[in-house]
């Protein structure tokens, strides 16, 4: 179980390396901050030996903002590109704050930690769930080995940060741990916005099994986010739906990023590779259609979603594999038998607790 999880730092140390090496060894080389704006001046003026780039600059320098304006309300936010867009997924970047302990310049480093640890803790939570249905746990060598995800943890990107929710999320829930469960749908939507979807999915589901009251009270892991959201709405003067344009209609985005493209030897193996992806996400939501699982009904919510990405958010090849990659990991889960369900706690007649999986 915890060899997927040291695989997965293996992995993400290997590829910092070119990062790191030509950044002069330095942890704030990996969000990216571009060097031509207030914001890299702003991480000049934070820390002075900060290493900015003038090329392929690129998000992390804004959950790296976030990290040292964590409630926008000091002078960092007013730098970034979209406020109200880069602050409805704050989670990675509080966390980088907590971690610093407040303090700007180790702000850097402590992203690059969190996304470490939560690529770890990913890779572990999905091996965990795949010894817990009697397999050898290789359901990790799917966030371990999952090229999305390692590129996400290198750039100070909360992808690896998301997974390793989702998946500790459902953890937590499949073993009937619903106090920690409900922790963890709660952070979800502060870390992505679309895994809102994921409480969605198991409410649904609760509702199904007429668990109406178990129900609720997931619904209710919604409103911290809401809470949130409101908060940024009235401080920034948008939501953060106004912010961004990750979205468009079904497919144009793979569309272009598959066709309308210019095409070389390099472009021509991505585009294999996206479709071969893009193959295999479709088949588990083919899959997921015939199952009433909580996680194959966050899998296809979620696949709905990947199948409205904009351009923006498909064409750059490492874009189109990172906000792939959660559905991704969640793959194994739902190509393989038996689905992911509660355990729940009863009675039997001398009155002692027993445990069993509810039927789906």
């Amino acid at each position: 179980m915890f060899g997927c999880g040291l695989l997965a730092v293996l992995a993400v140390a290997l590829a910092m390396i070119p990062t790191l090496s030509s950044g002069g060894w330095s942890l704030t080389a990996l969000p990216r901050v571009d060097s031509r704006t207030t914001l890299g001046a702003d991480a000049r003026t934070v820390d002075p030996g900060f290493r900015t780039t003038r090329t392929d600059a690129y998000d992390g320098q804004f959950y790296w903002g976030t990290a040292v304006d964590p409630l926008a309300v000091g002078a960092v936010h007013n730098a970034f590109d979209k406020p109200s867009y880069r602050y409805g997924h704050p989670l990675y970047g509080w966390l980088g704050w907590i971690l610093s302990a407040g303090q700007s310049q180790s702000a850097a480093a402590a992203l690059a930690v969190v996304g470490v640890a939560s690529l770890f803790a990913a890779a572990v939570a999905a091996a965990a769930l795949g010894l817990g249905r009697g397999r050898s746990g290789w359901e990790g060598l799917f966030v371990a080995l999952n090229p999305g995800l390692i590129s996400s943890a290198v750039h100070d990107l909360a992808e690896p940060l998301a997974t390793a929710v989702v998946l500790g999320s459902f953890l937590a829930y499949v073993r009937g741990r619903r106090a920690l469960a409900w922790i963890g749908f709660a952070l979800l939507p502060l870390a992505k916005e679309p895994l809102v979807l994921v409480i969605c999915a198991v409410v649904g589901w609760e509702l199904i099994q007429r668990r109406g009251r178990v129900a609720a009270a997931f619904a209710a892991a919604a409103i911290p986010a809401l809470v949130w959201w409101s908060y940024a709405r009235i401080h920034l003067g948008a939501w953060f739906t106004s912010g961004g344009t990750a979205l468009a209609s079904p497919l144009s985005g793979w569309h272009k990023a598959l066709f309308e493209t210019s095409s070389t030897a390099t472009r021509s193996a991505a585009v294999a590779v996206l479709v071969l992806l893009l193959i295999v996400l479709t088949f588990a939501a083919l899959r997921a259609l015939r199952s009433r699982g909580p996680v194959e009904l966050s899998y296809l919510a979620l696949f709905a979603v990947a199948l409205c990405l904009a351009p923006n958010a498909t064409v750059a090849f490492s874009t189109a594999l990172r906000n792939t990659s959660f559905l991704l990991a969640l793959v194994p889960f739902v190509l393989v038998l038996p689905s992911l369900v509660p355990i729940s706690r009863v009675r039997n007649a001398s009155g002692a607790a027993t445990r069993h999986r509810l039927d789906v």
